[in-house]
């Protein structure tokens, strides 16, 4: 059993226990304790088996009726969340009560009921909030537009457009009919160039053949270019290359390219990415040989999956990095600081949205929030997005 089997195996039968506490302090109080247990461990027992009922068949959920992901898999996930959350929550609230009974002594004699009111009020709130974020949120897709100038630009590269589409992350959560969607709007835009910065497919090979499909419906003249993420290495490397190689999206692995039709003048620069220290900023092994790939006298555009590589390379003459990885943390709490507080900024230094070096404000790098999610179908305050940005004198 690997570290990061046993470490996802711990924390999900630590949120069935919290399931366990909060569905027995939710039961109504007339019930036998006898009844509590049995009707808890019934309920947290059924709720637990939906996935590796799922995970009994070969298909996909693109292969099943719409009703399989929208009413057993979200709920599923929303429910899965919300009581890691109100329970953790609750425990301290435990915790807290014998603070209480010093600071009032009467409270004893109502503990069990306002612990059962707590527990329903915290749940309810914690479902609510987050099927709002799976059911509307999540599905609100944005372009965000960002013009970026550059005083050394070529008269060629002045109003240049490129759109960014990352972390797709086809399966459970995230349908071919929203990745047709994705498709069509990047589309839409015209852009001068497409990026993708990997994560297309979350980790069942099953999503692979539909996803790159739709992905090489992309156009844009100067080309489609792209490089893998952390989950395309966990969903199979070797597959999702020979998916990629039947279509015109152009993958490079610690290599780069000329953009099509811009020869000399914009240099496409594609890392591969280091996948362990997945919550961690990138540790890129021997990352000079990157900077060979870069063009002094061209615009350079590199794409990583990680943003962590935008700290190795503020003297690589690399102009703009384009990258992903995060999700935004899916949660964001407005009104912290200028970009507000992500929770992925509990882990990695760049969370999402430009970042300017400190050293040349015209080495730049944009993370996108992107487009799947991880662990649950939530995002608040975080809506995915497409990114456009356009190059200017």
């Amino acid at each position: 059993m690997s570290l990061f089997f046993a470490t996802v195996l711990c924390i999900f039968l630590v949120i069935v226990v919290l399931q366990y506490m909060l569905i027995r302090l939710i039961l109504p109080q007339g019930l036998s304790n006898v009844a509590r247990i049995v009707i808890s461990c019934a309920v947290a027992g059924a709720v637990n088996s939906i996935p590796f009922w799922y995970m009994g068949t070969d298909r996909i959920f693109d292969q099943l009726s719409w009703w399989h992901r929208e009413l057993v898999i979200f709920p599923f996930a929303i429910f899965l969340v919300a009581s890691a959350l109100s329970g953790v929550l609750i425990v301290i609230v435990l915790l807290a009560t014998p603070v209480l009974l010093r600071l009032r002594p009467r409270f004893d004699k109502s503990r069990r009921s306002f612990v059962s009111d707590a527990s329903r009020i915290l749940t309810g709130t914690s479902v609510g909030a987050l099927a709002y974020g799976a059911y509307y949120e999540n599905r609100d897709l944005q372009v965000s537009r960002v013009t970026l100038p550059y005083s050394r630009l070529h008269p060629d590269l002045w109003g240049f457009r490129i759109v960014q589409v990352t972390d797709i992350h086809a399966g459970p959560f995230i349908s071919f009919e929203m990745i047709a969607h994705v498709v069509s709007m990047a589309n839409a835009l015209k852009p001068d160039l497409i990026v993708l910065t990997g994560d297309y497919v979350n980790h069942h090979k099953g999503y692979i053949a539909g996803c790159v499909g739709l992905l090489d419906q992309l156009k844009a003249p100067a080309g489609v270019f792209g490089v893998y993420g952390n989950h395309d290495y966990y969903t199979g490397l070797r597959a999702m290359k020979q998916a990629f190689s039947k279509t015109q999206v152009s993958i490079l692995s610690h290599s780069s390219s000329g953009a099509k039709g811009m020869e000399g003048l914009l240099n496409i620069i594609g890392v591969d990415d280091p996948v362990h220290g997945w919550a961690t900023d990138a540790r890129f092994e021997n990352p000079t040989k990157f900077s060979r790939l870069a063009r002094p006298d061209q615009f350079n555009l590199l794409l990583s999956h990680r943003p962590g590589i935008f700290k190795l390379h503020e003297n690589w003459n690399v102009d703009l990095t384009l990258a992903g990885h995060t999700h935004g943390g899916q949660v964001i709490v407005p009104g912290i600081g200028d970009r507000g507080l992500s929770l992925a900024g509990l882990f990695l230094t760049y969370t999402h949205g430009l970042y300017e070096s400190e050293n040349n404000p015209e080495v730049r790098m944009y993370v996108s929030r992107g487009i799947g999610t991880i662990v649950a179908p939530v995002r608040l305050f975080c809506r995915p997005e497409i990114v456009e940005i356009t190059l200017t004198k």
